[in-house]
């Protein structure tokens, strides 16, 4: 932020800042505060207040834009050791920082010049705070507020950047930060097709971050961009992202992307909602072209969930994923493709394992559901499901649930026929007692239905079934 400082010490000591349209007030009391502000072509309203020791904040505003535009920007800064950096360039752009505490940091670039707003805002309480946002070209919306706990060593960490371009949607960030040692990152990118008749557009991206505890990490990251003109025309879906964490060394990383045929943005919605509770848990989920739906609630330790769902651009069908775990060291793994793919995990222990592949390769009219239930210790089911022919409307169902300790259940059901398929493959396996073994394996062909019931209640029992047409 060099440059940034010495263009704010440059306008604010030469005749630059002197049109008459520009307002500045400047309140500083305690020793050794600073303030620089630089303000050029008029329509720029500036406010900073600083009370304590070795305070500084720095804004430079600059607008091009047409008349009646403006840039404002507050910061409010109470305590020792803050600062705060502002620079806005262009019309519609609004920030607001204020910190209270020590060895703040907050630093917000935007850059507008659209007639779409820019909004900022920044608060944190509490010492070694920091915060950075970046905005650029409108219609970006950012707030982060941080709380400390007192520590002198406490540091909670924001970064924001936002990217909107010609013909692009909304960006919405927010981020609630409580505790110590805190970092959350969100990128959020859209836009659309510059030049042509009936462009393809950017979709919206929509986020929120909010971690209490120590030692948590957030990273979101959703693009929804359009292109093309026309009959060759694609824009981007609508991606809503909400990450929640509680407790000590929890790490959630989410992406979103994708776009849809088509003139008009947000036609389908990729939803994500990451919930954990405990310490050292992780959860990754990837969701591509829309129509995916996405849970994950982890309770416990050394958790993780892994959630990837990828839909065909222009499918109606909707993949949806369920998975929760309460308990210490579950994993559980969800692989869903295509559409109309529906799976829901509910683990309650510790040492469980599910794993859940879903694949039909026919622009989602085939259905695939899997739903998996495991409570005890030790447990594991593996289920997969195919539907792989471009002819095939078929149905795969799987169950599974077991209650005890050392189950394990496997389920393959597969189609590959040359024709549409008119029956499906549905198994069942329910177990409880301990050291069971479940193992079923289906393969249908044109026309053909397979179906499974494994039922056992009792200790070291093994049922294997195999059937092929």
């Amino acid at each position: 932020m060099k440059h940034l400082s010495a263009l704010a010490i440059l306008l604010a000591t030469t005749s630059l800042a002197s049109a008459a349209s520009n307002e500045s007030f400047i309140l500083q009391a305690g020793k050794k505060n600073t303030a620089n502000v630089g303000q050029f072509s008029g329509n720029n309203g500036q406010a900073t207040v600083q009370v304590g020791n070795k305070n500084s904040s720095v804004t430079a505003q600059q607008n091009t834009g047409s008349k009646g535009d403006t840039n404002k920007s507050g910061t409010f800064e109470f305590g020792n050791n803050n600062s705060s950096q502002v620079g806005q360039i262009g019309a519609n752009n609004g920030q607001v920082s204020l910190q209270v505490g020590n060895a703040n940091a907050a630093e917000t670039a935007q850059t507008n010049n659209s007639a779409n707003q820019n909004a900022s805002f920044t608060g944190q309480f509490g010492n070694g705070n920091t915060s950075f946002a970046g905005q650029a070209n409108g219609n970006n919306f950012q707030t982060t507020l941080q709380f400390g706990t007192g520590n002198k060593n406490n540091g909670n960490g924001a970064v924001t950047g936002q990217q909107n371009g010609v013909n692009g949607g909304v960006n919405d960030s927010n981020i609630l930060q409580v505790g110590t040692t805190n970092i959350a990152g969100v990128t959020q990118t859209t836009g659309g097709e510059a030049t042509g008749k009936k462009p393809g557009l950017g979709g919206d991206n929509s986020q929120f971050s909010g971690q209490f505890g120590s030692d948590n990490m957030a990273t979101t990251t959703q693009t929804s961009n359009g292109s093309g003109n026309k009959a060759a025309a694609v824009s981007g879906v609508f991606n809503d992202a909400a990450t929640l964490q509680f407790g000590t060394g929890n790490v959630s990383s989410t992406t979103q992307k994708g776009s849809n045929p088509g003139d008009a943005s947000d036609q389908t919605v990729n939803a994500s909602l990451t919930t954990q509770f405990g310490q050292n848990n992780g959860a990754t989920v990837k969701q591509v072209n829309g129509n995916n739906l996405q849970a994950t609630v982890q309770g416990g330790s050394n958790n993780i969930a892994k959630t990837t769902q990828k839909n065909a651009n222009d499918s109606t069908g909707v993949n949806a994923s369920l998975t929760a775990q309460f308990g210490d060291d579950n994993k559980s793994t969800t692989k869903q493709t295509n559409g109309n793919n529906l799976q829901g995990t509910l683990q309650v222990g510790t040492g469980n394992v599910a794993k859940t592949t879903q694949t039909n390769v026919d622009g989602g009219n085939g259905v695939n559901a899997s739903q998996t239930l495991q409570v005890g210790d030790n447990n594991k089911a593996t289920t997969k499901q195919s539907i792989a022919d471009p002819l095939n409307t078929g149905l795969n169902g799987s169950l599974i649930a077991q209650i005890g300790n050392l189950n394990k259940a496997k389920v393959t059901q597969n189609d590959t026929g040359l024709q549409a398929m008119i029956g499906a493959n549905l198994q069942s396996t329910l177990q409880v007692g301990n050291n069971n073994s479940a193992t079923t394996t289906q393969t249908a062909s044109v026309g053909v239905s397979n179906a499974s019931v494994t039922a056992q209640f009792g200790s070291h029992n093994v049922a294997v079934v195999t059937q092929t047409k």
